[in-house]
């Protein structure tokens, strides 16, 4: 006959050992999420993942884009900081995806700037790299790309990445583009000669209409592609 004292000491130990299991569990959803985390670094999302072009105009008024991407698996260094002597513009880079509606996000500091991870590297012997930021913000004043329009053709652009390597760019074009007329395809290929485009909003500010109604486009190539440069 079981006896109360043997009861509870049965019921002890069922109770510690579910606790132990839980605690099992727990720790290895835990290295499952941090495994898969590690391994993701470094690798871009697939095509399936690509959408049709579309843009749109955020709060702040500044470019929203659902890109056409080929991507690949190859790895790659992630650029960690521009330099852009001419307008000031010296900051950290933070790689950014697409939102929940299929929107390209931009870092919500306006003091920093984003390169669209789905795309090419900066440094990729092929395609656009795209970096974006803000103009302003109602609450942040001023952001990183204020001056982005003051760009003339020989302006240097400086990208350093994680492996520590520099890369040198030189401006050679500045355009102000109604956002309805952006060339997504080819601002955003990730085929034909390498380049970096630097993308914010500018132009007509319509509170009324989405906010700023255009897209100011800095496109630059690699410093040595400049066989008149020092």
């Amino acid at each position: 006959m079981t006896t109360p004292r043997l009861l509870r000491l049965i019921l002890v130990l069922c109770i510690a050992g579910l606790v132990v299991a839980l605690g099992a569990l727990g720790w290895w959803q835990w290295q499952s999420h941090e495994s898969t985390s590690v391994e993701s670094v470094g690798q871009r999302p697939s095509a399936s993942t690509s959408a049709a072009p579309v843009v749109t105009s955020s709060p702040s008024g500044a470019p929203s884009t659902t890109p056409s991407v080929e991507a690949s698996p190859d790895l790659y260094a992630v650029p960690r900081r521009v330099r852009v002597p001419a307008i000031d513009v010296s900051t950290s880079i933070v790689p950014v995806a697409l939102d929940e509606n299929g929107a390209l996000e931009v870092p919500d500091d306006i003091r920093i700037v984003g390169w669209y991870e789905w795309g090419v590297p900066p440094g990729a012997d092929r395609g656009s790299a795209v970096l974006v930021a803000h103009r302003d913000g109602r609450e942040q004043g001023r952001g990183v790309f204020y001056r982005l329009g003051e760009l003339s053709p020989g302006d240097r652009i400086f990208v350093r990445d994680d492996a520590g390597e520099s890369l040198e760019y030189r401006v050679v074009s500045r355009e102000s583009i109604l956002k309805k007329k952006l060339p997504y395809d080819e601002l955003f290929a990730v085929d034909g000669p390498p380049r970096l485009t630097l993308i914010s909003c500018g132009g007509y500010y319509d509170p009324d209409n989405g906010g700023y109604q255009d897209n100011v486009v800095v496109v630059a190539v690699p410093a040595e592609q400049d066989v008149t440069s020092d």
